[in-house]
């Protein structure tokens, strides 16, 4: 018997926690599940829903969470709300729908609708909810949010350990990595010749001793070849080294700390650029990066890139994956750097701690300051047996950790648990 279950999203975006929950609903076995997903409008998600596997449904909502300096806005959208939770109702009972699985805390609708119409409610968290400044405020506090997501929760579903430390220990917390799509990989990167680059990271893997030498020699040519047809395909000059930040343009991404980094550096590395890829969130922002830009003289050295659909095809073109956010619940682009052979620094902070190892699969700044992290990229600049070293042991972590699939079967298992049990 096939099983019906909602996911219902807040956004119709594709950012990190969208692709996870695209991803991960696309693994789970057609033969024990239908799945329906609800999204706000039409969008990028709407589209990439069908090939995922989801029957989408548009059931209109605004965040019921909001930034700080939006929270006014909250209980008005609440009541706007209402209607939506109406339509949910009516569509998990037209549906004979047996579980509810809600993406981010930005939205009640999936919880509230659940607690209606006496389903099992999963609540798949990706915010820091207990971080000094969230990306996401309920007007109540936070302390409350938690409380309510608790209440209105089967289980609670993290993307890190880090995530789940904002609940109490009474809270049915399970941790659910972020998982690659190789396949995606694969299509996105097909004409770049990655699976021999791949081969030959898996056997320097099994190796038990590498010779640095055969690193340098076999390695770092297939690696130049890849990065060259990547640039080649993105407009991007051979020549160039170039540091690359992905994420929306946000205070919490950081990439103004990575702007400082690129000027401490522009001296050392005349042909070091910084890629700032992701699509501005606020306005105000935006201008402050672009003032900043110009104020520090870096005009020509800093490129605004908006948002990428193929991600995986424009990442080989880079030297480094920075990642200066200020606040990072997981950092799946550093996942997916790893996959393609891109070294990675970061600050050492939030989820990104549980990924990256300092100084083994790739590099940590301690502080939240752009002169150490420019030391790091320094040295990973000057070093491309570190760069190496970086590229098969990142590698080696994604292969091993971040496996979609087992992901999958894990939400598999906990979904036909409460369902039965419910039954």
């Amino acid at each position: 018997m096939v099983i019906p279950i909602v996911f219902v999203s807040h956004t119709c975006e594709l950012n990190g926690a969208e692709l996870m929950l695209l991803e991960l609903g696309a693994q789970l076995d057609k033969e024990k599940f239908f799945k329906i997903l609800v999204v706000p409008q039409e969008g990028p998600l709407l589209r990439e829903a069908h090939q995922a596997g989801f029957v989408p449904k548009i059931i209109h909502q605004k965040w019921w969470l909001t930034s700080r300096k939006e929270k006014w806005r909250q209980p008005l959208n609440w009541l706007w709300n209402l209607k939506g939770v109406v339509n949910l109702v009516r569509l998990i009972n037209r549906h004979f729908v047996q579980a509810v699985i809600s993406n981010t805390s930005a939205t009640f609708l999936g919880g509230i609708a659940a607690r209606i119409t006496k389903k099992p409610h999963f609540w798949i968290v990706h915010e820091l909810l207990h971080h000094p400044r969230p990306v996401v405020e309920f007007i109540l506090g936070n302390k409350l949010l938690i409380k309510i997501i608790s209440s209105l929760s089967a289980k609670v579903i993290v993307n890190s350990r880090v995530t789940g430390e904002a609940f109490p220990a009474t809270t049915p917390v399970v941790i659910l990595l972020n998982g690659l799509n190789w396949s995606r990989i694969d299509r996105e990167t097909r004409s770049l010749g990655l699976p021999e680059f791949w081969n030959f990271l898996d056997q320097l893997i099994h190796q038990q001793e590498r010779e640095p030498q055969q690193i340098l020699s076999q390695l770092l040519p297939k690696r130049k070849e890849i990065q060259s047809g990547s640039r080649i395909r993105w407009q991007l000059s051979l020549q160039n080294q170039y540091l690359g930040v992905v994420g929306k343009l946000t205070r919490e991404k950081g990439q103004d700390l990575a702007i400082y980094t690129l000027a401490h550096l522009k001296e050392e590395f005349p042909r070091l650029k910084l890629l700032l890829i992701g699509s501005p969130a606020e306005k105000s922002f935006f201008s402050y990066l672009k003032k900043l830009v110009q104020k520090l003289g870096l005009e020509e050295r800093v490129v605004f890139m908006d948002y990428v659909q193929e991600l995986y095809s424009l990442l080989p073109s880079l030297d480094i994956l920075v990642v200066p956010s200020r606040q990072e619940s997981f950092g799946r682009v550093v996942i997916e750097a790893m996959a393609v052979g891109v070294p990675v620094v970061a600050f050492g902070q939030g989820g990104l701690k549980e990924i990256i190892e300092d100084g083994h699969n790739g590099s940590l700044a301690p502080e939240f300051s752009p002169e150490i992290l420019a030391e790091k990229v320094r040295l990973l600049l000057q070093d491309e047996l570190l760069a190496t070293k970086f590229m098969i042991e990142g590698f080696a972590t994604v292969k091993s950790k971040y496996n979609l699939r087992e992901q999958a079967k894990k939400l598999e298992r906990l979904l036909e648990q409460w369902i039965v049990q419910k039954r």
